[in-house]
């Protein structure tokens, strides 16, 4: 497994985490702005990591990765949230 990957699969791990946890804690909408931070946090983390590095290679795929995963765990607990 490349770096890429693991670092994709890492970011994933940590919204799931959040998102679970934002669950168990927040009340109300503020589980929804909490979601919308994790999804625009992801993004944000991808970038500021190729900043750091000064490698421009697969941002915009590593980008679009972290978003689509996201924007799917955050789905998944936004449809459980509004089930239950």
């Amino acid at each position: 497994m490349s770096k890429q990957w693991f670092q994709i699969i890492l970011i994933w791990a940590v919204v799931l985490t959040l998102g679970i946890g934002s669950l168990l804690v927040l009340d109300g909408d503020a589980v929804y702005t909490a979601f919308a931070t994790l999804a625009a946090g992801s993004i944000a983390l991808v970038s500021i990591e190729h900043l750091i590095s000064a490698k421009a290679k697969d941002t915009v795929r590593q980008q679009v990765y972290v978003a689509a995963g996201s924007f799917a765990i955050l789905s998944i607990l936004t449809l459980f949230t509004l089930l239950s």
